[in-house]
């Protein structure tokens, strides 16, 4: 593209220096390592790094332009620099023009909420693929392109990433794209340019406090995503917004948009999608949802409460999309499971174990309450308190775990450069009961837990989930608490032998 028509999509700039109209630009990017020859290079001021002062290594490397928003002119040599306000807004809008405006091509659905998210991308993919729909996903886990699986680092990733990845969304004729967006990525602006169909909020409880410092600043991140549905149609269609009646925070979420709301809630019978006459064991939910008077019988492999919510919101969101609910609530079993989202580690005969995701104490207690119900011996977890990182939920979940299990191994959980006697000592101030014990090492905590298991009882691993990578005091291993659940559930059954 040549750059005098990628620099044209800003409205507000100032060019110092001279643009070549024939320059063709290669590439975007806000990493200075990342620029070869012609390419344009934006300087981010983000959390960690200033893009700011790397603009020499940019202009080493040959980049053709450099879009900043403070004084970087000294460095930028003879490299000419346009000028912005926010070079993050840029950012998004460069690139979306860069790419081509992928998003408005396909169906976009866009979930948010503190616990749920990834459950609820799994379900609408796994549903629109039953109904042999050409679909994308991109959240905490991994990101799809059809049957393609590529590893993510965010939640959500940055709008260069973003753009690019949905391109070659719309080259592989993709119909439906369905993403996570995280508070912080809404805040950052990452999913600006992003060309929404339909916005789903799972639920609002304490979590990122770190980065949004209080719960009214984290509510309004997360309205982010129902204003940026904007006031119009899109190719002719409505856009929708799917709201959980259950949240007290509903209310506020339904006048921060102009889309058409639909609610769902296992609660409120007056909800737009309502469940009832709800069950589950061990492995299924089964439950009838109630639309419009009808009702419609749905079996899902996702057990607990929570999770019926979760399909209540995956249902709604396919639904705006024109998906007939006969169809879509049939599609919801074809979804086994998802990674580290009480998935079941098999191998046990006698006792069950599951590892969890749930990092918040919301998502710790519902959790916990679900496993209690399908356990007829006691339930034993496993956790700790990721370390850099919001120090008051500490205390709060060490309760909750040791209320809510009949025995804790409190163990740590990507401690980061904090000493872990703080983390800890944390934790420990939450707690009043005894049933505990502490195991510093996560892998023997998981070992010992799985081998002092009983008949009948369950073994929860909380925290981690499908993550791999463990900061282990700043060094990086791998750490997977299903893989070393597994192991140890093969050296319990041989001993057992």
């Amino acid at each position: 593209m040549k750059v005098t028509d990628l620099i044209d999509v800003l409205k507000m700039k100032k060019l110092i220096g001279s643009l070549d109209p024939e320059l063709n630009i290669g590439k975007i990017s806000q990493d200075s390592r990342d620029i070869q020859s012609g390419d344009l290079f934006i300087c981010i001021d983000g959390t960690q790094v200033d893009g700011h002062n790397y603009v020499e290594t940019a202009g080493a490397n040959g980049a053709g332009v450099i879009v900043a928003h403070k004084d970087i002119q000294k460095a930028a040599a003879n490299v000419p620099v346009v000028y912005v306000p926010d070079t993050g807004k840029a950012m998004s809008l460069l690139a979306n023009h860069f790419y081509g405006y992928p998003s408005e091509s396909m169906k976009v659905i866009g979930v948010t909420g503190t616990n749920g998210k990834t459950t609820v991308t799994y379900l609408v993919e796994a549903i629109l693929k039953a109904m042999d729909k050409k679909t994308g996903l991109m959240g905490t886990i991994e990101m799809h392109i059809g049957d393609e699986v590529h590893k993510t680092k965010n939640t959500t990733p940055d709008s260069i990433t973003m753009q690019k990845a949905l391109h070659l969304m719309t080259e592989r004729e993709t119909e439906y794209f369905t993403l996570e967006l995280s508070s912080i990525a809404l805040e950052m602006g990452r999913a600006w340019g992003l060309d929404l169909d339909v916005a789903v909020m799972t639920n609002l409880t304490h979590e990122h406090m770190e980065f949004h410092h209080t719960m009214a600043a984290y509510a309004e991140a997360k309205k982010l995503l129902f204003s940026q549905l904007g006031n119009g149609r899109k190719n002719g269609r409505t856009k929708a917004a799917i709201l959980n009646a259950d949240d007290e925070t509903i209310h506020s979420y339904r006048i921060a948009t102009a889309a058409e709301v639909i609610s769902y809630s296992v609660k409120d019978e007056t909800a737009d999608f309502f469940a009832t006459d709800i069950t589950y064991s061990r492995t299924q939910t089964r439950f009838n949802l109630v639309v419009n008077g009808e009702r419609y019988p749905v079996v899902t492999n996702l057990v607990g409460l929570y999770n019926v919510s979760n399909t209540l919101a995956a249902l709604a969101a396919v639904y705006a999309l024109g998906i007939p609910l006969e169809d879509a609530t049939k599609a919801v079993t074809s979804l086994a499971g998802v990674i580290g989202r009480l998935e079941i580690v098999p191998g046990a005969n006698d006792i069950g174990v599951y590892v969890d995701f749930a990092h918040s104490p919301d998502a710790m207690e519902k959790v916990l309450g679900v496993v209690r119900e399908f356990t007829q011996g006691r339930v034993i977890s496993v956790f700790g308190g990721a370390g850099e990182r919001e120090h008051e939920k500490r205390p709060i979940m060490a309760r909750i775990g040791t209320e809510l299990s009949d025995y804790v191994i409190l163990t740590t959980d990507d401690t980061g450069k904090e000493p872990q006697e703080q983390i800890i000592a944390m934790m420990l101030a939450g707690i009043e009961k005894d049933n505990y014990e502490y195991i510093e090492n996560r892998k023997e905590a998981i070992q010992h837990a799985i081998a002092i298991a009983e008949p009948g009882d369950t073994v929860i691993l909380l925290g981690r989930g499908h993550e791999a990578d463990y900061n282990d005091r700043g060094t990086m291993i791998r750490l997977l608490d299903s893989e070393v659940a597994a192991e140890a559930i093969e050296l319990r059954n041989e001993q057992k032998v």
